[in-house]
């Protein structure tokens, strides 16, 4: 796992520049972690290393239909936002969606019926300063930082609801709740994470990867009673928030490169929670975002083509799209 705290191999520099925002490459306020190229770059090479996911014996042919986690998953839309209703906020996007695939499996493999507190890791990670949870970051980090402290905590316990909304990174600030002052009492204990990552872009693997393989093993990974984490990069931000502001609950996003950008716009980190390709022109994945439950999307997810270039690239060679699980223990009992 990488930490870009403590990793000798990305640059003090790059690091000083996550911290005050220099050469981000967004400008148009979107929801986005704000990590630079070469830490993104060194994380991609450093999960060469990380587990793949194997799909089932089972689940290598999936025939057409539809699957959903929704109904198992305990949240509020209007809640489930990372922004407070503000563009400028803290980029802890990786931080819901990873707590999302972790609620997920206590709910199938605990029988818990709780939200789970985003906040509290949020406080926790690094202490909520310096870099942080608004920061950014990815599924290795969240499960080496829950290899550590072996408990989850409810949403419901004593300023353990988010506020950090408006707690950002490059302007150099730290948590608005100290973690002391979360209850920890009660919780959820776990005995082990280790984050997945599912194998779909044949240029990152250096192998050949068909589309259809790609989206055999997310489905199957679905099917596994997995939500899995999407880590989502383009080279250009404007299609996703003009689709997200516009489009309408049933309407499918379609993304894809931009003609004459020069490197990736960011990443945001979302997870999906279920498929139907029951209509072979308008396959799709259901996508939980972390921005809330506005008009357009009032239950918070949107639908994504199934129909991806899984092996996109930005032009600075940052993956376009990457995929993962969350594999969790727990104390006596072990998740599957």
């Amino acid at each position: 796992a990488m930490d870009i705290s403590n990793n000798p191999s990305i640059p003090p520099d790059t690091v000083s520049a996550l911290m005050t925002g220099e050469n981000s490459g967004n400008d148009d306020g979107a929801a986005v972690m704000n990590l630079q190229t070469d830490v993104v770059l060194a994380m991609q090479e450093a999960n060469k290393n990380l587990q793949r996911f194997e799909v089932p014996d089972y689940l290598t042919t999936i025939p057409p239909g539809s699957f959903s986690h929704i109904s198992r998953f305990n949240y509020t839309p209007a809640e489930w936002d990372q922004t407070g209703g503000d563009p400028d906020h803290c980029g802890n996007c990786w931080v819901w969606a990873d707590t999302g695939a972790l609620q997920l499996d206590m709910a199938y493999h605990q029988n818990m019926t709780d939200r789970l507190s985003v906040q509290y890791f949020t406080s926790s990670y690094h202490n909520g300063t310096g870099i942080w949870a608004c920061c950014g970051g990815n599924p290795v980090w969240f499960a080496d930082f829950y290899n550590t402290t072996k408990q989850a905590v409810p949403l419901t316990n004593t300023n353990a609801s988010f506020a950090d909304s408006g707690s950002l990174c490059e302007r150099g600030d730290s948590t608005a709740m100290n973690a002391s002052y979360i209850a920890l009492t009660p919780g959820f204990a776990i005995d082990k994470i280790s984050a997945e990552m599912i194998i779909t872009n044949s240029r990152y693997e250096e192998r050949p990867i068909s589309n259809d393989t790609a989206i055999t093993a997310i489905k199957a990974a679905l099917l596994s009673e997995k939500a899995v984490l999407i880590v989502y990069t383009p080279d250009d931000w404007n299609a996703m928030m003009d689709f997200w502001t516009n489009g309408a609950q049933d309407d499918i996003f379609y993304p894809g490169p931009t003609s004459g950008t020069t490197r990736n716009d960011g990443g945001h980190v979302m997870l999906i929670l279920g498929y139907d390709d029951s209509d072979p022109e308008n396959r799709y994945w259901t996508v939980l975002n972390s921005w809330g439950g506005p008009d357009n999307h009032p239950e918070g997810h949107f639908r994504l083509t199934m129909d991806l270039d899984y092996s996109l690239q930005c032009p600075d060679g940052v993956n376009a799209y990457e995929f993962y699980l969350l594999n969790v223990t727990y104390p006596d009992r072990e998740g599957t």
